[in-house]
């Protein structure tokens, strides 16, 4: 007999501003079957979310993957590598390097939707999820599945209205993997990173949480402290008695740590990276990589990319 084909199902949508408005959208969802020795990740998809194993890739959105059989590793700067088996949820954030892929002998089913809005960016903030906990071991849950299977026949039927219908099935599916994490697992989350949890400071801990997990977001002083329910002065005060730096550095630094990002990992054009990584205009963007680097964003990329090049191949010899 011979190998069962790989079954791919997946749609991307377009983002309309009345979406955004909503405080959540989503920006495309999929189901896969890969059988073993199937070609992982499945062809078709657009070149932002495509990747390779030897190049991972970051997203400027939130995206749940649901492993539901079989097996593989899963991979990000702060997880190394991890084995993942059915009833795993990965948990993508905007920035954030990552890579994946099923065991080539055994293969994976996994259903993903893509996100993103004000209300994950809220969820973030008050650790219910977090980029540092990526991995949660949830089991095979209905309630987790259920949301899925209606979100894709929403996807195909296209009825009126239904970018804000799966905007709330994926709010389900958040709820429902959230309800079914072990407490352990919800405990790593709310500690969160070391640094940040080092800090005495409650405010700066939670403002370096946003920074960091919103760095696609046009943040500044004052929105900070409006969400933070500070006034700006104090909360520069306070990040300058915390850490030794104003919160616009902080934001910048994060800021830049993301474009880095973006040019070594995809070949976004700079104007799509400029909308990513938060910045107000290409040549706002350019004059910090500039100050920063003493290069433009395409020589950067060039740089970075040689960098890598020469390190793996120091790595094999």
């Amino acid at each position: 007999m011979g190998q069962s084909p790989t079954r791919s199902d997946f749609r991307y949508l377009p983002v309309r501003p009345r979406d955004i408005q909503w405080g959540l959208h989503v920006c495309g969802a999929g189901h896969s079957v890969i059988p073993p020795g199937g070609t992982y990740p499945p062809a078709g998809h657009p070149e932002l979310y495509d990747f390779s194993w030897q190049k991972g890739r970051s997203l400027p959105e939130y995206q749940i993957v649901y492993i539901t059989a079989g097996e593989g590793v899963f991979e990000t700067g702060v997880t190394g590598l991890k084995q993942i088996v059915a009833g795993t949820v990965l948990l993508l954030f905007p920035g954030v390097w990552h890579r994946y892929r099923p065991e080539k002998s055994v293969g994976w089913e996994e259903f993903w939707v893509g996100f993103n809005g004000e209300q994950v960016d809220r969820l973030v903030l008050n650790r219910f999820l977090s980029p540092d906990q990526p991995v949660l071991r949830c089991g095979l849950h209905e309630s987790i599945l259920s949301p899925f299977h209606v979100l894709m026949d929403r996807l195909r039927a296209a009825p009126a209205g239904f970018p804000h219908l799966i905007a709330a099935n994926a709010l389900e599916i958040l709820a429902a993997i959230i309800a079914a994490t072990p407490e352990e697992a919800h405990q790593l989350i709310l500690q969160g990173p070391r640094d940040v949890t080092a800090l005495t400071d409650r405010v700066v801990s939670d403002g370096l949480r946003v920074i960091w997990s919103g760095s696609h977001l046009q943040l500044t002083v004052a929105s900070l402290a409006k969400m933070l329910h500070i006034t700006s002065r104090s909360l520069e005060r306070r990040f300058q008695e915390a850490l030794g730096r104003t919160v616009r550095e902080e934001i910048l630094r994060c800021r830049l740590d993301r474009v880095k990002r973006l040019l070594i990992d995809t070949d976004l054009s700079v104007s799509e990276i400029v909308s990513a990584s938060g910045f107000s205009s290409p040549d706002a963007m350019t004059r910090a990589v500039q100050k920063a680097e003493g290069a433009t964003p395409l020589k950067l990329r060039k740089q970075l990319r040689a960098e890598r090049a020469g390190s793996q191949r120091d790595r094999a010899t």
